[in-house]
This record gives C-alpha cells, sequence and structure tokens, in this order.
C-alpha cells in the first residue's frame, strides 16, 4: 500500500468522525465508536510508517481550540473532529479525568503496536538504524525536562497545573522522533515524509486563502490578525525549503510542473496567514537549503542572479524604510521585525525578552525550574485573561527554556536540535545527488526554521512544531548512517576494538575510516 492511501484513509476517518457527530446523541456515539475501532485495527496491521504518516497529517491540517484558529471567526468543516484530535477530551466529554486527547491515545496506542512487533519479531524490521548519538541527545532531553519539573517542585511555591504544561511541551517532540525512528526507512520513506508535509501545507495554504478572502476583519479592525494558527508558518517555510531542495537536485519534468504550482501556492498561504515570522523562517530555511547543495549549474545561477539582486534590494529596503504605501509593505514587514518602535507587538516581545533575561540571572546554571512564571521586572500589560499562561510559556522558547532550566535543563534539552542539524549536515555532504542529497538537506533547513519560529513566536509545543521537526531528526539521524557519514554501531565497535584492547587484531581494511 503507497503513503498515499495511509493519508486517503485518515482524511476518511475524519470525515467519517465528523459525520456521526453532526447526528448527534447517541447513535453517533456508537458510530463513532465504530469508526475508531475500524481505524485502530488498520493501525494494527498497516506498516507502523503509514500510521505514523496519516497522524502526522492530520495532526498538521486539523484544528486545535487552544490555537484559536483564525482568531476564532472561522471554523472548518472539521473543526470537531480538531477538538477530539488535538484537544483534551474533557473539552468535549463532561470528565475531568479526561486531562488528555485523541492523539495521545494514538501516539501511544501506535508506540505499542511498534514495540509489540519488535518484541514478538514481526516487521520488527520496519525502520534503518540511526546515529546513536542523536538517540542518546533525545534520551538526554527527555532527562532534562524531567529535571526542570523536579527542580521546580523542590523549590516550592510551583504552580503545578502551568508546569505540566510546560513538561507537556517539551516532551512530544522525543515521542514522536522516536517512533519516526521505529517506523521509517530512511531515504526509501523520505520521499513520503516530505509529500505528507507538502499536502498539509498546500491544505492550510487553501484554508488560509479562503479565511482571508471570505470572513470579514473583527469590528474595529482594517484586516484579519491571521487567517489560520501561528504555526502554520513553520509549516510553509519548512514545505516551501523541501520542494526547492528537490528543484535543486535536477528533478524530472513532471516534478517541475508540479513544484510550479506549489510553490505560488505556499507563498500565497504565507501573504493570507499574514505571519512576519513567516518570512524571516523562509529566509532561513532557504538560506540553509543553498549553502548544503553542492554547486551545481542550478544553484550557481540561483546564487548569482541573487548576487545581482541584492543591491537593489538594499536600495528598495532603504527607501521604504520609513514609508507606509503598499508598494514597500515587505519593508515595513522587516522593519516591524527588527523595530520596536515601530511596531508595539515587537516593544511587547522586547520587554518580554528583558524579563526573561532578568529571571536567568537570578540562577544561571538552574533556572527557576518548571511551574515559576518569569520575573516580571518590566510589568507589562495584563493578559492573563486571553493567555493565562504567558508567564510560564512565553513568546520566546529559547529565552523562556534558558530562564526555566538554566544552563544545565536548557543544554539537556536543545542537544537533540544541535545534533540533529550537525547529522543533517554531514549527511548532504556525503549524500549523492537525489533525494537522499534532497532529505539531508531539508531536513537541516526544517530544524532551522524552527529554532526561528522558536526565538520568535512560541515554537515549543505546537502541533505543528510536533510533526515537522521530529521527522527531520529522525531522517537526519538515519541519512547520517546509510550515507556513511557516521558509522554504523558494529563498525564503530570494530574501530575501536584495537584501542580498547592492546593486542587485539586491528580492523579490516573494509572497516577502516
Amino acid at each position: 500500500m503507497k503513503g498515499a492511501s495511509a493519508i486517503g484513509a485518515a482524511v476518511v476517518t475524519a470525515v467519517a468522525l465528523l459525520g456521526c457527530f453532526m447526528v448527534g446523541g447517541q447513535l453517533a456515539v456508537l458510530a463513532a465508536l465504530a469508526v475508531l475501532a475500524l481505524a485502530f485495527y488498520a493501525m494494527w496491521r498497516l506498516p507502523l510508517r503509514q500510521s505514523i504518516l496519516a497522524l502526522t497529517f492530520l495532526g498538521l491540517t486539523l484544528e486545535s481550540p487552544s490555537e484559536a484558529p483564525s482568531g476564532g471567526l472561522w471554523r472548518s468543516p472539521l473543526a470537531p473532529m480538531g477538538e477530539l484530535y488535538l484537544a483534551h477530551l474533557n473539552l468535549s466529554f463532561p470528565y475531568k479525568w479526561m486531562l488528555f486527547s485523541g492523539i495521545d491515545i494514538a501516539l501511544v496506542y501506535v508506540l505499542t503496536v511498534a514495540l509489540v512487533r519488535r518484541a514478538g519479531d514481526r516487521r520488527a524490521r520496519e525502520s534503518v538504524p540511526g546515529a546513536a548519538p542523536m538517540r542518546t541527545a533525545v534520551l538526554v532531553a527527555v532527562a532534562g525536562a524531567a529535571w526542570m519539573w523536579a527542580w521546580g517542585m523542590v523549590r516550592g511555591d510551583a504552580d503545578v497545573a502551568s508546569s505540566l504544561w510546560q513538561l507537556q511541551r517539551v516532551g512530544y517532540v522525543p515521542l514522536v522522533f522516536a517512533l519516526f525512528s521505529l517506523g521509517i526507512r530512511g531515504e526509501r520513506d523520505a520521499p513520503l515524509v516530505g509529500r505528507t508535509i507538502v499536502a498539509a501545507a498546500c491544505v492550510k495554504a487553501m484554508f488560509a486563502i479562503y479565511v482571508r478572502a471570505t470572513v470579514p476583519p473583527p469590528p474595529g479592525e482594517g484586516t484579519l490578525a491571521y487567517a489560520t494558527i501561528h504555526p502554520d508558518s513553520m509549516l510553509f517555510a519548512g514545505a516551501f525549503c523541501i520542494v526547492v531542495a528537490v528543484l535543486l537536485q535536477r528533478p524530472p519534468r513532471k516534478q517541475l510542473l508540479v513544484s510550479a504550482l506549489i510553490l505560488p501556492l505556499l507563498a500565497a498561504g504565507m501573504i493570507a496567514n499574514h505571519r512576519r515570522v513567516a518570512w524571516v523562517e523562509l529566509g532561513a530555511g532557504l538560506t540553509t537549503v543553498v549553502a548544503l547543495t553542492p554547486s551545481t549549474p542550478r544553484r550557481r545561477a540561483l546564487v548569482r542572479r541573487l548576487w545581482l539582486l541584492s543591491p537593489v534590494a538594499a536600495l528598495y529596503t532603504l527607501v521604504g524604510w520609513g514609508s507606509s504605501s503598499t508598494l514597500f509593505a515587505p519593508v515595513e514587514v522587516i522593519r516591524s521585525v527588527v523595530d520596536s518602535k515601530a511596531d508595539a507587538s515587537t516593544a511587547w516581545r522586547d520587554w518580554e525578552n528583558y524579563n526573561l533575561v532578568v529571571t536567568l540571572r537570578q540562577n544561571p546554571i538552574l533556572g527557576s525550574g518548571y511551574g515559576h512564571g518569569y520575573i516580571e521586572r518590566v510589568k507589562l500589560p495584563d493578559i492573563s485573561q486571553a493567555y493565562a499562561l504567558y508567564r510560564f510559556v512565553p513568546h520566546n522558547s529559547i529565552l523562556g527554556l534558558w530562564a526555566y532550566g538554566g544552563l544545565v535543563g536548557f543544554t539537556a534539552l536543545w542537544a537533540m536540535f544541535v545534533v540533529g542539524i550537525f547529522l543533517a549536515v554531514i549527511a548532504a555532504k556525503r549524500a549523492g545527488q537525489g533525494v537522499e542529497r534532497a532529505a539531508a538537506v531539508s531536513s537541516a533547513a526544517s530544524v532551522v526554521v524552527y529554532l526561528v519560529h522558536c526565538y520568535g513566536d512560541m515554537g515549543l509545543g505546537t502541533w505543528t512544531s510536533v510533526f515537522t521537526v521530529a521527522p527531520a531528526l529522525a531522517l537526519a539521524s538515519q541519512l547520517a548512517v546509510s550515507t556513511g557519514a557516521w558509522p554504523t554501531e558494529a563498525r564503530r565497535r570494530a574501530l575501536w576494538r584495537p584501542w580498547i584492547r592492546p593486542g587485539a587484531p586491528e580492523a579490516s581494511p573494509a572497516l577502516r575510516p
């Protein structure tokens, strides 16, 4: 069964569940349970990778109420399914103990299926080996998150409920990374992963364009603040980088034609969603793609054009820096990102960053721990009614981790992203032209896009970030081994054996670096 069939099954399941709940009453509940039972049986029988990709597609396209899609002004037809899948179930059912979401159940179930298969040696080899440092870094991240929570509790006066939200936001990436590591097969499945993410981005881009064209802004506002959700910036930018990475590898003509349709759609989606950070992420991601792509005629032509256009772009920016004309709208976006005097939102975040630095200075080694909000040395406008967690989950996720974890916690949690980029880079350098290189390059770009979003707009813990960066880390780990950029565990042991055991025979020439 092809990867597309898994996505199709996910869409059919979503539509079926939506139909069940539109019927209403006990009949709807029984029908929904029947559909869920069928979906769980399918996940038990399907190859693990197809179940994971189906969950990924749903996680990237369905709406989570906590992210206030379209500012609450529009709901897609699949909104009820999104509430069941991505939000705590106690919001849909009158049971307070249901402090988990549908996707929590699905992820735990798929992980159980994977472990049962490996224990029973049935389809146990659904994946390929990954680099050991990546697994170590992920385990260190889990230990670091547990430490930050325990340290916050030991310090006393912790807000336990808020600490659990903080812990939850850093726990999903390791879990989904483990699932992708168990289920995908490196270069063989990289195209399926890329197509899933790009397909989800195209769906959200169409939603954004539709909302921007049809939904009026709230009273007193000239325009909608955003069309879908904030984290879709990562999805659009990451998918754009995937397509460009493939284009730089001399794809067949058919793929060129498809890309010619996809790239304008994604750009239109970013414009419709109207998030400034998307353009910063896109710039950082494309820079990564170009930097990691070896010199080819197509790459040299692209770089040459960029150099020729750079003086024009600089002059355009200089002339339009203080203008409010529509002609200089891109310059206005750039200025609003870097100049706090030009945008109230940027100024608010600058002061929030200052408060986070103040908090870090109180305990730079261990941090404040989870459950303790940042110190408001500068009192900001009270937004607790709209966002109760603002002191516990700040916009700048990177400075937030520094403040709550200090040097110890931040290093532990951030190591997996550093290792992931390193493995993606060395894999890209060793990969041959084609799918393998495009996958390695786009994996590095996806992590870079994620890091930019973490700095600018609450990247930690969103479902979009989880289902874009976790597969990128898993692919980087597997590609580093398959390209020979990182040795397998058996080869590494053979290389080190003569050093560990004096007098032991040297490794065979085939195993020497």
